[in-house]
């Protein structure tokens, strides 16, 4: 009867969570990983600033086009003028005079040679694109390994409930045979009170361990950019992938790791905006041309009207010659910006190098903790089911059996924990890598 009882104590416990599972959908880790890349708050405003950058990054922008400029206006006067003329003894007066002027005009200015600043300001813009796009990268590839950490976090906790309803069944078990013997009169009540006791603080560590669950999966959702209330259900193991080698993850940073894109990335666009600043030495050549139109109308005076239609070109050589020295603290303040952007490159290459190596190094030892988890495991299962028997029998103790009890309570939590931390190792040294 014991046994039946236990089976129907793990249904009891089961069922309920079983088929609110079922219904939910089931959401994998590509699915979670893809719903972050398009709707993550974060994620979208990298991409916007990068989009930006994009919109700077133009001929016009670093100033190879000319600049055409359109001007027009109109004036108005009343004048009270008296002249008085050789020819004329009698003296010419006007009240109130009019006069009205219209100019209007076109300005071209193209700027032709500025020291080479043009090239130098359109590769910095460029630089500024790749700058951010390895921002989107790196924004992008630091949210999914988290996604990814938090995923199989949410696996290890149902997991760890799944582990904690089994102690419940045995608890359970253990209760009734108790109960069973306590009837037969070769046990005391105290033995059943133990396993009540202990029965509960199983129940509590189950419910416990639903409301932390519940918790984790509103996170998750948050997120994922989505309502914190969205159902789903995840898969139910956790496999780790036993394959990776620390020469191709070495490989594979130095060649997609965002934080190094990131650095290199500024250490071009520093070099840019020095030589930018450099080319502000040479004198400035710049095409002017430009086009008017002036009509004059004048009640006064010797002239009544007047249109004119003018066309001018020329060319204009500027060259600031003093500055009271800014332009020289300016350029020696880009140039250690500069500096300091590759020493910074460096450090970033060895802050990757180093975290590789600390990474792979837990990587290995947790997949050694797993065989050796999985060794222990088998054991304490074997160990519940002969203390179990002998409870049953009565050469043990309620106390012995909560020993054994717990061991493999512990020793399936101990797995669970270790196959995520191998796993959590995995998704770091991908992170690093640049593999998301």
């Amino acid at each position: 009867m014991s046994r039946i009882a236990c089976v129907l104590c793990v249904l009891g416990l089961l069922v309920t969570g079983v088929r609110h599972a079922v219904a939910q959908p089931l959401l994998t880790l590509d699915e979670a990983l893809e719903l972050a890349r398009r709707r993550n708050p974060s994620v979208q405003v990298s991409r916007l600033q990068a989009r930006q950058a994009e919109n700077n990054y133009a001929l016009g922008t670093a100033g190879f086009w000319p600049q055409l400029s359109f001007s027009m206006g109109w004036t108005g006067s009343l004048t009270n003028t008296r002249q008085q003329f050789l020819t004329n003894p009698e003296p010419v007066v006007r009240n109130g005079a009019q006069a009205r002027r219209l100019d209007g005009g076109l300005q071209l200015r193209w700027t032709i040679f500025d020291g080479l600043g043009q090239w130098a300001r359109y590769r910095r813009l460029e630089a500024e694109v790749t700058r951010a796009e390895a921002d989107v990268r790196a924004t992008t590839n630091a949210l999914l390994a988290e996604v990814a950490i938090a995923y199989y976090n949410l696996v290890r906790l149902q997991q760890q409930r799944e582990v904690l309803a089994s102690t419940v069944a045995i608890s359970t078990e253990r209760l009734e045979i108790a109960r069973m013997r306590y009837n037969l009169g070769a046990a005391s009540r105290l033995e059943v009170s133990r396993a009540q006791v202990d029965l509960n603080a199983d129940q509590a560590a189950l419910l416990r361990q639903e409301v932390l669950l519940a918790q984790e999966r509103a996170a998750f959702n948050e997120l994922l950019g989505r309502d914190p209330g969205t159902p789903f259900r995840t898969v139910d193991s956790i496999r780790v992938d036993p394959s990776l080698t620390l020469p191709a993850l070495h490989e594979a940073a130095r060649e997609r790791n965002p934080m190094l894109q990131q650095a290199r990335a500024a250490v071009s666009l520093t070099h840019h905006a020095l030589q930018e600043l450099r080319a502000e030495r040479w004198p400035q050549l710049d095409l002017i041309a430009g086009y008017t139109y002036t009509n004059l109308h004048s009640e006064s005076g010797f002239m009544q009207e007047s249109r004119t239609f003018d066309f001018s070109y020329g060319l204009s050589l500027s060259l600031t010659l003093f500055d009271g020295w800014n332009r020289r603290r300016r350029i020696e303040n880009a140039r250690l910006n500069y500096q300091a952007n590759q020493v910074q490159l460096e450090q970033v290459q060895r802050s990757i190098e180093t975290a590789l190596a600390q990474q792979y190094a837990a990587y290995q030892r947790y997949l050694e903790l797993i065989t050796l988890e999985q060794d222990n495991l088998e054991a304490a299962r074997l160990n519940v089911e002969v203390a179990l028997e002998q409870f049953r029998l009565g050469t043990i103790s309620s106390v012995e059996l909560r020993e054994v009890q717990q061991a493999l309570l512990q020793a399936e939590e101990r797995l669970v924990n270790a196959r995520y931390e191998a796993k959590v190792a995995e998704i770091r040294l991908r992170q690093l890598a640049g593999q998301f």
